[in-house]
């Protein structure tokens, strides 16, 4: 070893020795700089549309562009494109930490998800269930996700005048969905169906606001969400 180097070896401190001034100075070493996972945008820019497109292929199909019978029609569109894609934007909003944003989106990604697979399985039989029990079924599934979305729109109150008008709908929908159950009418089955027409027309709206914010437009041609019921 040079003399150089000899010298430089011992005039650097071991690590032991560094902790010991550290300890002795008072001071603690700097702390690690966090990483920063999640570089913004806005969730609502995918969640809105895809929302929405669901909403009108159910909407659609429940007022008769597809016989009743063939309702799994819908199911690649509700299942790989709408509750597939919202389960993305709830870990989107999550990273950023939108915590409401990514409640709204989660619970609607789960409907989705559960109604394609409640589709899937009652179409193949996956469940055991026998032809007498499918409406119990059904009736089930819609007065559950009813209870649901019922309390979700409570908080919702406090968002823009058209997020709790969607939310609310979809309590309308899915009560008109169990009644016809309820009642054997196909009529009220129907009625759900342009009700979620309505929604689904809200849901392209609203991502209309949130496109033309996207692109930093001017705010008078941003179409209006309206103001909150509770402020």
């Amino acid at each position: 070893m040079s003399q150089t180097h000899r010298d430089e070896a011992a005039t650097t401190p071991t690590a032991h020795e560094v902790r010991d001034m550290v300890e002795r100075e008072g001071t603690a070493p700097p702390a690690p700089t966090a990483v920063v996972v999640g570089a913004g945008g806005d969730p609502l820019i995918v969640g809105l549309p895809i929302f929405a497109i669901g909403s009108l292929a159910l909407g659609m199909a429940l007022i008769g562009v597809v016989d009743l019978t063939a309702l799994g029609a819908i199911v690649p569109i509700i299942l790989a494109g709408t509750g597939l894609y919202l389960l993305v934007v709830t870990v989107w909003a999550a990273l950023l930490g939108q915590t409401m944003v990514a409640g709204i989106t989660g619970t609607f990604s789960g409907f989705w998800l559960s109604l394609s697979i409640l589709l899937l399985g009652l179409q193949h039989n996956w469940y055991g269930i026998t032809l007498l029990q499918v409406i119990s079924v059904q009736k089930l599934f819609f007065i559950a996700w009813a209870a649901l979305f019922f309390f979700l729109l409570i908080p919702c109150l406090m968002l823009p005048i058209v997020y709790p008008a969607v939310v609310g709908l979809v309590v309308v929908a899915l009560c008109l969905a169990a009644s016809s159950f309820f009642a054997a009418d196909t009529n009220l089955l129907k009625a759900a169906g342009y009700v979620a027409l309505v929604f689904s027309l809200l849901g392209f709206y609203a991502f209309l606001n949130v496109a033309f914010t996207a692109m930093n437009s001017k705010e008078k041609i941003r179409p209006p969400l309206g103001k909150a019921i509770i402020s």
